[in-house]
């Protein structure tokens, strides 16, 4: 015996009756079979008129009172002002601000139509990257000259004594700072003034080397050049510099 209902929505006997389910959002989900007794009513979100058919692009929502067809356009779409990905979940048409097309690979621009090369971000984006180059550069060439210079009146002073020493033909009054050395390095005054002397020389190509390679971030400025390029130039700047640092080392 079929179940029916009054007025009000209970049941004027018992049985089993099929129902049309909405989720906590109102949009139909499913169909089930459900018991009722004699002045009882359906579950909350439950209905006993039948939904319509499924539409490509809608859902079926519970609203008024009826059954509804409703724009479904949940999903990952890309923002037109600034091209990063949104995740739209309300039902209804598409904002107008949101678009399934993605943005290129480069910088780009909504055009009312697509995405568009921005030249101007592209350039402005370059010319930020250059920049940023560039102080690494400086810095990077800085902290290993700090590095080289953190006894330079020390080594200064060494060195002046090693040519005072050398220019007297290696004869008279030796400076501490020859002998301590020597006798440290277990050489005798004339070869530690030697080592000394080969030593500064050696310090002293290594800091121009050293100018040489900080000078090449104008090659950075060289019109023309892509992101990619500028960062090979770059790499090879800072390559050059560590070797040369490592040769500092093992000197």
């Amino acid at each position: 015996m079929a179940v029916t209902f009054n007025q009000e929505g209970f049941a004027e006997n018992s049985g089993e009756v099929t129902v049309y389910c909405t989720d906590n959002q109102g949009i139909y989900s499913h169909t089930t079979a459900e018991y009722v007794s004699e002045g009882g009513s359906i579950a909350a979100g439950s209905y006993l008129d039948e939904p319509p058919q499924p539409k490509q692009g809608f859902v079926i929502v519970r609203a008024d009172n009826s059954w509804q067809y409703q724009a479904d356009h949940r999903g990952t779409y890309y923002s037109k002002e600034t091209g990063e990905k949104v995740e739209h979940t309300a039902l209804g048409e598409l904002p107008d601000n949101l678009t399934a097309l993605a943005p290129l690979a480069e910088p780009c621009k909504w055009s009312g139509t697509g995405w568009v090369k921005d030249d101007a971000k592209i350039a402005d984006n370059f010319a930020k990257n250059q920049a940023k180059l560039i102080a690494n550069i400086d810095e990077h060439a800085a902290r290993i000259y700090s590095t080289w210079t953190r006894f330079e009146s020390e080594y200064r002073e060494r060195q002046a004594a090693a040519e005072a020493f050398k220019k007297a033909n290696y004869q008279g009054e030796c400076s501490r700072y020859i002998t301590d050395f020597a006798k440290r390095a277990g050489l005798n005054n004339q070869a530690a003034t030697d080592l000394i002397l080969v030593q500064a020389a050696g310090l002293e190509k290594l800091q121009v080397e050293l100018a040489n390679q900080r000078m090449r971030k104008y090659e950075l400025k060289v019109p023309g050049l892509t992101i990619e390029k500028m960062r090979s130039i770059y790499d090879d700047i800072i390559k050059q510099m560590d070797a040369l640092m490592e040769a500092y080392n093992n000197g």
